[in-house]
């Protein structure tokens, strides 16, 4: 009885020894994960597209280095540098034309000096709202800076809505601007990162057996 029960417990044994290994394996990955899933969650949408645009330009960033001798990091910034200088210099003389448009406007508005021209009669007999333009129309054209005293609380909605829009597309503009750094940066240490995450993997899991 106890010849057949030492066979049986050493057998249990070297079951049990891998199995434990692969647990704790198993722990160790899921414990990461919870904890890079915790310290990334913020900056989630900011990580996918820069993984999105690194994995797009990556084969323009090797062509770059190609034509450098191989410099991987001078390679991602010069596409960093030229990306973002496509990027802001044509948005902030946009936003700087558009700043001077309203400004003119607002002074205009204030000096009187800006003058509606009278609508046309078929303006009237445009459908659904025809008759409300043609109005407002008038107003503005009779006396502008009166129609403006009596919509002060719609222009001051309407400047609140495009205010938030503005900040909206400025928050947009600086998170794609973020999000193509940090591509820059996979992209100068995408293939020392990639051995380096491999030899982790390799360590965590370990050698793969055929």
């Amino acid at each position: 009885m106890n010849i057949l029960s030492h066979p049986d417990q050493e057998l249990e044994h070297r079951l049990a020894s891998p199995l434990l290994d692969v647990l704790i394996r198993a722990g160790l990955i899921l414990a990461m994960a919870m904890l890079c899933y915790q310290v990334f969650s913020p900056f989630l949408t900011l990580m996918v597209w820069a993984l999105i645009l690194a994995v797009t330009i990556y084969p323009l960033h090797q062509w770059v280095a190609g034509k450098i001798r191989g410099k991987q990091g001078l390679a991602a910034t010069l596409l960093v540098v030229v990306g973002v200088v496509l990027i802001v210099a044509p948005t902030a003389m946009l936003m700087s034309s558009l700043g001077d448009s309203v400004h003119q406007l607002v002074n205009n508005v204030q000096n009187n000096s800006l003058k509606i021209p009278a609508p046309r009669p078929g303006v009237e007999e445009w459908p659904v709202v025809g008759k409300k333009i043609h109005a407002v129309w008038s107003k503005a054209h009779a006396d502008l800076p009166a129609l403006v005293q009596s919509m002060q609380p719609k222009i001051g909605d309407l400047a609140k809505t495009a205010l938030s829009f503005v900040a909206g597309i400025a928050g947009g503009l600086l998170q794609f601007i973020a999000s193509f750094i940090i591509a820059g940066i996979i992209m100068a240490f995408g293939q020392s990162a990639s051995r380096g995450s491999q030899a982790i993997f390799q360590r965590i899991v370990g050698s793969v057996r055929g």
